[in-house]
């Protein structure tokens, strides 16, 4: 299934899992990306994303160079803003942290595995088993730091497949209005 990288205007096969692992991993081999990039990465414009840090959204960059899980985090929130209000979003995010071992589950992490569960839904209107499905699979490897983390994760997942996929179907509705002119 061939689509944009969620909150991107990169075009990738999402079903191929770890597809955004190994697109964005050798982006910050260099030591970071400087607003411009991410800008053209994220479709934001870069007033959008220096208020997004001037709000607390996503950590202030270093140097003038914003790191991998900055990245994922942009991407996430533009993902899902279609659909979910920017502080729910960074609730949803905080409490995937707040449940996970801080040293495996960064917003990189996090980001990947929502790409990796995308991936192995398909497309069409998920049903709950079909979501459940999907999370699980990107979720495969995963060694919980204590019990009951992995189902805490499992739901912030499916929470942000079904923004994800109201936003989509909202944008498709959005263009069938336009084409017919009303």
């Amino acid at each position: 299934m061939i689509g944009l990288l969620p909150g991107s205007t990169i075009e990738v096969e999402l079903s191929h899992p770890g597809v955004a692992d190994r697109l964005l991993a050798p982006m910050f081999i260099p030591g970071g990306l400087v607003l411009s990039q991410v800008a053209e990465i994220t479709g934001l414009a870069p007033h959008t994303i220096q208020n997004w840090v001037k709000r607390g959204f996503v950590p202030p960059p270093r140097g003038k160079r914003y790191a991998r899980d900055q990245l994922s985090r942009l991407l996430i929130i533009n993902a899902l803003k279609d659909s979910l209000q920017i502080e729910s979003i960074i609730a949803l995010i905080a409490h995937a942290h707040a449940h996970m071992d801080a040293q495996e589950m960064g917003d990189a992490l996090l980001y990947n595995r929502f790409v990796d569960a995308l991936g192995a839904l398909g497309t069409g209107v998920p049903t709950r088993s079909a979501l459940r499905t999907a999370v699980e699979a990107s979720l495969a490897d995963y060694a919980e730091p204590y019990a009951g983390a992995k189902v805490r994760l499992i739901n912030v997942l499916e929470i942000m497949l079904l923004a994800y996929s109201s936003s989509v179907l909202h944008q498709n509705a959005e263009r069938l209005l336009k084409a017919l002119d009303l």
